[in-house]
């Protein structure tokens, strides 16, 4: 036979339910990954080739690359991709691109490959920037990985920052 709750059963039943749910869900992340987020640094050297010559129709420009990186430091190995950019013929300052990159060699001494989305736009003084490597695109030990790739230029020199997690 069913029984009606009171108001306070009521509340007291969710709050019972919510707890139980927040609790899966914990433990299915700590069952997931570790739950660190680790963090490599160093720097890579960057080379960016036309792969076609820009196409200009109505006063926008589009183009393709092809990319090679080397990285030291955390990151050890060579990046190859694809970027697409576009932006007002002939400005230096508005635009915008997107590129997947493939990285592969050893993330603090864990080998294997994993690939990053690069998202980035520009207008005069202000830019935005966001590379991420790709959910579960990891291979070998680097299976699994995720993460945020942070860039800087300083004095010609790129550096990169990145923070990932990996599961157990």
């Amino acid at each position: 036979m069913l029984k009606i709750l009171t108001a306070r059963g009521l509340v007291a039943v969710a709050v019972l339910v919510a707890v139980v749910a927040l609790a899966f869900v914990g433990v299915g992340q700590a069952l997931a990954q570790d739950g660190a987020v680790h963090h490599a640094s160093g720097t890579f050297e960057v080379s960016v080739v036309p792969a076609d010559p820009e196409a200009v129709e109505a006063g926008l420009g589009l183009s393709r690359y092809a990319l090679t990186k080397t990285f030291t430091g955390g990151l050890i190995g060579h990046g190859v991709g694809q970027m697409l950019a576009g932006g007002p013929a002939g400005s230096e300052t508005v635009g915008t691109y997107v590129a997947i990159e493939r990285f592969v060699g050893t993330l603090d001494g864990r080998e294997g490959a994993f690939l990053l989305a690069h998202r980035g736009d520009m207008a005069g003084e202000a830019y935005t920037l966001a590379i991420t490597v790709v959910p579960n695109s990891g291979t070998g030990a680097l299976e699994g990985i995720s993460g945020d790739f942070k860039l800087t230029v300083e004095g010609g020199v790129h550096h990169y920052d990145l923070d990932y997690v990996l599961p157990r």
